[in-house]
């Protein structure tokens, strides 16, 4: 059962509109896992005093693939570790795969509609100069020393004038629903059942019409912070397999990928930089400081806006 209140309830109405015409879209293809809990009854309420709405949802036996990894000792458990790869890649191929009619649909009923939903360069562009304004401006990033926080400051700083001078413009805007905060945390995974059987459940999602890689970046960025190499470099072999188990031959622009990294790795940090409500980074400073090893690597990786490449190599190469 899921509780929201405010601003948070149109973008949870209008996921669970997408969600059900997506399912009834799964319904029609035989085989399909549905990659997130199914929405049993949503309506008004009142929660401690004030107007809100709730979703309930399908029961999802599991647990959360942050704690999963949290219990694994680095270099433990290899097996597992590309298990839960695999199964999330054949979830997120699910997504992306067969909400492209639906998309295509939209399109052509309503462009109007579905143009508003755009998860565009211009949104992400905007979200990244707010992110690196908040990074330059803390005054304390969790864990990091001075020498990081100016590390991060300036990275920060770097990034959106590099996009923008180059006139960047985002591939496949409106190619299918997209997750949009795809991360460990997000995503659910019963490890008692057979490995043929399980199913990575998508939670917290705000469905929005995108670009796939975008989630494809995201989850590598949550699995580069979180992971220790070998796991890393596993985690990803899975989740390349179960991807292209689907959409077996996947490729997006270089410049699109590092946008896409760029973007998450920049939120974890101006995310661990807020200075109320104060969160507690869960992982040790080493954790944080892989994102500030990344963008550094981005920002010294020279490519042409044009051209396409494998975004789970070009990940592995970037991590390791």
């Amino acid at each position: 059962m899921i509780l929201v209140k405010g601003s948070e309830v149109p973008p949870l109405q209008k996921a669970a509109v997408l969600r059900r015409k997506l399912v009834e879209e799964l319904a029609r293809k035989a085989g399909l896992p549905v990659p997130f809990p199914v929405e049993i009854q949503s309506g008004p309420c009142t929660f401690e005093g004030s107007a809100a709405w709730v979703f309930i949802n399908s029961y999802v036996p599991g647990t959360d693939l942050t704690s999963i990894v949290r219990q694994i000792a680095p270099g433990q458990n290899s097996d597992l570790v590309h298990e839960i790869g695999e199964a999330t890649g054949v979830s997120l191929a699910v997504l992306h795969s067969a909400s492209k009619t639906l998309v295509k649909a939209r399109h052509e009923e309503d462009a109007g509609s579905v143009d508003q939903d755009i998860f565009s360069q211009n949104t992400i562009l905007t979200r990244q100069e707010l992110l690196a304004r908040r990074v330059r401006e803390a005054s304390k990033i969790t864990a990091l020393d001075d020498r990081e926080i100016r590390r991060a400051r300036s990275l920060a700083g770097s990034f959106t004038n590099r996009f923008r001078a180059t006139g960047h413009t985002v591939g496949e805007t409106l190619g299918c629903l997209i997750h949009t905060d795809l991360h460990g945390g997000n995503i659910i995974l019963d490890t008692s059942a057979p490995p043929q059987a399980r199913i990575a459940s998508f939670i917290d999602d705000q469905l929005s019409v995108g670009d796939s890689g975008y989630d494809i970046a995201s989850i590598q960025n949550w699995a580069f912070e979180v992971m220790d190499e070998q796991s890393f470099t596993t985690f990803i072999g899975g989740l390349e397999i179960g991807y292209r188990s689907l959409i077996p031959y996947y490729t997006m622009r270089n410049s699109d990928l590092l946008l896409y990294l760029t973007d998450r790795s920049l939120g974890r940090l101006a995310y661990y930089a807020r200075s109320s409500p104060k969160w507690v980074e869960p992982y040790g400073s080493e954790r944080l400081i892989r994102h500030l090893d990344l963008l550094d690597k981005i920002a010294s990786t020279a490519t042409s806006p044009d051209s396409f490449t494998d975004p789970f190599a070009t990940v592995r190469r970037l991590a390791t």
